[in-house]
């Protein structure tokens, strides 16, 4: 994944993630709809105190994630580690020309592979 330095607005990604978890709002919205059907059982205010749970819930959500996202990037990177293989190849047992690329007949660039100085047809 990509690391970059630039971050969104937290209520401007609080609002895209109500906006994508809209369907938890549903018993809302029936709660609304039943106080308007039967008044007497269903205070307005049911709905008021779902809605007011939900925006909490997704509160706590974002700033859950937003507390993993900076423990997760305030990890130190490990140390690298000594190669113990005996039978591995060390990049100082290569030859010169092979450090840069270690397949000789590979063209790394549009240069053609390494060649001979000396004339192949004769002296």
């Amino acid at each position: 994944m990509r690391k970059t330095r630039r971050s969104g607005s937290f209520f401007l990604i609080l609002l895209f993630n109500i906006l994508l978890n809209f369907r938890l709002t549903v018993p809302g919205w029936i709660l609304l709809g039943l106080h308007f059907i039967i008044p007497q059982y269903i205070k307005w205010w049911y709905c008021l105190v779902y809605f007011g749970v939900f925006l909490l819930y997704m509160l706590v959500w974002m700033l859950v994630l937003w507390g993993l996202g900076t423990w997760a990037g305030s990890v130190p990177p490990t140390p690298p580690v000594q190669n113990k293989n005996p039978y591995s190849v060390k990049e100082s047992d290569l030859p010169w020309n092979q450090k840069l690329n270690k397949n000789p007949y590979s063209v790394q660039s549009n240069e053609l592979p390494y060649q001979s100085t000396q004339n192949k047809e004769g002296d």
